[in-house]
């Protein structure tokens, strides 16, 4: 039973993530702390919409949305990512 419920689980959470991308995923570091800023394109060829999404003490918030305006989530998750760096952490893209 309990071995039926959590595939049907990890299913339901494949199918839902098919349809969602993310192109590119930052790690920032700083000691053991770990910050993931990833942009999830709903469209691989037009990329949008689109989210910005920061992940943070297992916790995940999309901070920006975008529709209809390629670039914007890059532009955002870049200026985000400096941040991050000017406040001590160390990023690399994945």
């Amino acid at each position: 039973m309990k071995t039926t419920i959590l595939r049907t689980i990890a299913f339901v959470f494949i199918l839902g993530a098919s349809n969602l991308y993310a192109d590119q995923t930052n790690i920032c570091t700083d000691g053991q702390q770990e910050r993931v800023i990833s942009i999830v394109y709903q469209d691989q060829a037009t990329k949008v919409p689109c989210d910005v999404e920061y992940t943070s003490n297992g916790q995940t918030k999309t901070l920006w949305h975008a529709d209809n305006e390629a670039g914007y989530c890059e532009e955002k998750a870049e200026e985000f990512i400096q941040k991050q760096i000017e406040w001590g952490w160390r990023c690399e893209k994945q």
